[in-house]
């Protein structure tokens, strides 16, 4: 489920993010573009859930009443004793769903590091008490430039000695407008998104609009341009290690600058922000899109029935007669393949009168053994929707014939299948005339 919704978070944002790039970065309406950002985070943190709900009422396969639909239909995965049984089990989707949740376990663990050098840096140094804020001043060995995390402002001494009253009030400025706040949205989208080059960037630009308020708010407070610009310049080559705060040469100066003497935007200009709305409703589209849809439903589906829970072949403790595999080197097969599975349940299914009445429908997956003779056995419900669906699915897999068992080193063998079958009414199915 969370690759699918970070899937769809991401076309949200990557397409909100164009609009503002195209339209609204580098104007000098800071606090619109960052009223701007925070709400292309908040859209694309809530929206996916909106939509994947969507998708999942939305039936896969609204056709004849007693249409039915064969998907997924895969062996247990499981890991045998054979190597290759094993890559051969894990299915795409799985192999996605664990790079992803891999690299979002690097992103926090990569921040997490981050916040912990932080609060070291403030433990260490010298802490002075104001009204509003704590300083904390450490020693010079520490070569980064000033910077503000949380309610602390952390400076060298010999900062504080020399040009400390523009370097406090440009770190208090990030403060007071609880930058830090928004820098751990932004990296909470990276975690995410990790994948997502518009995460990134988005990033790169809330930063640099912290920095030109922090700026103005300088400059309005009666400090010299000229003189807060070749503060600036001196602190340009300062190491900030410090990604998670708001430092004083985070920015590139020379936009910084010329940031400063930019006019402010006119009000119509600002009315451009009005394309986050079409923005938005791109990203719906493209989720809309019944192939995308169906893909993340399947990886939805996937991700939260954890396909990879079991990493051995066990024999079947039903049975000490025989050994039953998880995964085979060849897989069993219905005879004429997946097309006459279909066909077969097709021409036998009977929707039950209960459950068309009701107007019941949905997935039922079911779980059966193919023994080394290709006979069905040990059918065995694992998600069921209604008694009748599930009944009539245990009938279906009951009532087939044999299957081409599954071989180990050329032997036939009994192995387990799992098959989801979907039974959806079609919208037009005639109501039953009642007294």
């Amino acid at each position: 489920m969370i690759l699918s919704y970070s899937l769809i978070s991401s076309i949200i944002l990557g397409f909100c993010f164009l609009a503002y790039r195209l339209l609204l970065a580098g104007q000098r309406q800071q606090k619109v573009n960052r009223t701007m950002l925070l709400l292309i985070y908040a859209v694309a943190f809530i929206l996916p859930i909106v939509i994947l709900s969507v998708i999942f009422r939305t039936p896969d396969l609204p056709s004849g009443v007693s249409d039915i639909e064969i998907d997924g239909v895969t062996n247990e995965i499981v890991a045998g004793k054979d190597p290759v049984a094993l890559l051969r089990s894990i299915d795409f989707i799985t192999i996605l769903y664990i790079i992803y949740l891999v690299g979002l376990i690097i992103a926090a663990a990569y921040y997490f590091f981050g916040v912990v050098m932080l609060w070291k840096i403030i433990d260490k140094g010298e802490r002075k008490e104001f009204e509003n804020f704590n300083l904390i001043l450490v020693d010079d060995s520490y070569k980064s430039s000033p910077f503000c995390w949380g309610h602390s402002i952390v400076m060298r001494r010999s900062d504080y000695g020399g040009e400390g009253d523009m370097i406090l009030i440009h770190e208090y400025a990030h403060m007071k407008l609880y930058h830090w706040a928004d820098l751990l949205i932004a990296y909470a989208a990276i975690c995410l998104q990790w994948y997502n080059p518009a995460a990134w960037a988005m990033r790169e630009q809330l930063r640099a609009i912290h920095e030109y308020q922090a700026d103005e708010f300088v400059i309005d407070s009666g400090v010299d341009a000229k003189e807060y610009q070749m503060l600036l310049l001196k602190k340009a080559a300062g190491y900030g290690y410090q990604s998670i705060a708001n430092s004083l040469n985070h920015s590139k100066l020379q936009k910084r600058v010329t940031m400063m003497y930019k006019k402010k935007t006119s009000l119509q200009r600002r009315l451009f922000a009005l394309a986050l709305i079409p923005a938005i409703g791109a990203g719906i589209a493209v989720t809309s899109i019944p192939a995308v849809a169906g893909v993340l439903k399947s990886i939805a589906e996937t991700s939260a029935s954890n396909p990879v829970e079991a990493i051995a072949a066990v024999p079947d403790e039903t049975s000490k007669e025989r050994d039953v595999f998880v995964a085979v080197e060849t897989q069993a097969e219905f005879p004429g393949g997946m097309k006459a599975l279909m066909e077969w349940l097709s021409n036998h299914v009977e929707y039950p009168k209960e459950a068309e009445k009701a107007g019941i429908q949905g997935r039922v997956i079911i779980k059966f053994i193919i023994e080394a003779d290709g006979a069905v056995t040990h059918p065995e419900i694992l998600k069921g929707v209604s008694p009748e669906l599930d009944k009539e699915a245990m009938r279906l897999v009951r009532a087939m014939p044999k299957w081409i068992p599954g071989k180990n080193n050329g032997k036939d063998v009994a192995s387990y299948f799992t098959i989801p079958i979907a039974f959806w009414l079609s919208k037009d199915t005639p109501k039953e005339e009642t007294n």
